[in-house]
């Protein structure tokens, strides 16, 4: 499993890779070092040279699982795939995201076209499968389902949820903080947005992501990207994409609230893990609404996901199905 390395930020791109490669490496895969950087200047032959160094230890017949993108350019994901071909592994992509649908304006490389290198593909769900199979994605798909998230310390299950609103991560997506209005609080982390928040939000500052899974106060963890300048696609790109926060809410024990329609929401719907919602201005009716009950078998239900989401049964169950798929041709579904 490739292992990205670069500078810690407060934002997912770093932490969902770094627990990807943890959680491998505990079912007995071997980390494969890369450090994130601009290959734009380097000559091909250096990449080439590189790449030989990161992936010295493999074998003929191995299967090597590759965390896609690595955001070290074309040439670098283009060189690895053929390296691994050439020396007879078989090889799976790991997405985290995929850049043409969610910048469709800017992206060049031809994601579809590279992916079909490859002998499978891990995708967030099928949601994800199925737009890139409308795309011209001809390679086996393994679901993923969740991101996992890893804990340094001991979360306590909570006994009890407040009714008012977290949101955590990239704030830019998050647009709404600009004219919130409604009668419920919200408490803000991350790097402070481009523009000016409500009164009505109470911004809390950045924490690191192993720091801030601990210290969220009890709430409901809202995942809801609108799209920005920053972001011209966020919810397009909502339908198809497992986002990051959500395992951090559940990982923290918060229950969710997400939006209908987006691919998270079915396993959200189906589970009970929060609230699903037509509008924000829905929101604040539906917590006020719930009863001791509901709540309660909800607070049970995300304390469940809290356990599976921390010791990476997600990505170990991916992993899992991938060398199924690979040894035996078909998915372990199709074997029962």
């Amino acid at each position: 499993m490739t292992d990205i390395f670069q500078r810690i930020d407060p934002d997912a791109t770093f932490k969902a890779r770094k627990d990807v490669s943890l959680f491998a490496e505990q079912v007995g895969l071997r980390r494969l070092s890369i450090f994130r950087y601009d290959s734009a200047f380097e000559s091909s032959e250096a990449i080439h040279s590189r790449i030989d160094g990161i992936t010295a230890g493999v074998e003929p017949g191995d299967i090597v699982y590759y965390q896609f993108p690595t955001y070290n350019g074309k040439r670098f994901e283009n060189f690895f795939v053929e390296h691994m071909q050439s020396r007879g592994t078989k090889i799976v992509a790991l997405v985290h995201d995929i850049e043409f649908l969610r910048f469709p304006s800017t992206t060049t490389f031809d994601e579809i076209k590279y992916l079909n290198k490859f002998n499978a593909v891990i995708v967030h769900n099928q949601h994800m499968a199925d737009i890139l199979k409308a795309n011209g994605l001809r390679v086996a798909t393994i679901n993923l389902t969740l991101f996992d998230y890893h804990v340094n310390e001991k979360i306590i299950a909570r006994e009890h949820i407040n009714k008012q609103i977290v949101v955590a991560g990239s704030l830019n997506k998050s647009v709404y903080l600009k004219n919130w209005s409604h009668n419920i609080k919200i408490l803000a982390y991350g790097l402070k947005p481009e523009f000016v928040i409500s009164d009505q939000v109470s911004y809390q500052g950045v924490l690191s992501p192993d720091e801030i899974v601990t210290s969220l106060p009890s709430g409901f963890g809202l995942a809801w990207d609108t799209n920005s300048h920053s972001y011209e696609n966020s919810e397009e790109y909502a339908k198809y994409n497992n986002p990051h926060k959500v395992s951090l809410y559940l990982s923290s024990g918060l229950p969710v609230i997400v939006k209908k329609g987006t691919a998270i929401a079915s396993v959200v719907r189906k589970y009970k893990l929060g609230l699903v919602v037509e509008s924000l201005n829905e929101v604040a009716v539906m917590i006020e609404k719930l009863g001791d009950s509901e709540l309660t078998e909800m607070i049970m239900q995300v304390d469940h996901f809290r356990q599976l989401v921390t010791a990476g049964y997600f990505t170990k169950r991916a992993i899992t199905n991938a060398e199924f798929k690979i040894v035996m041709g078909y998915s372990d579904e199709e074997a029962l």
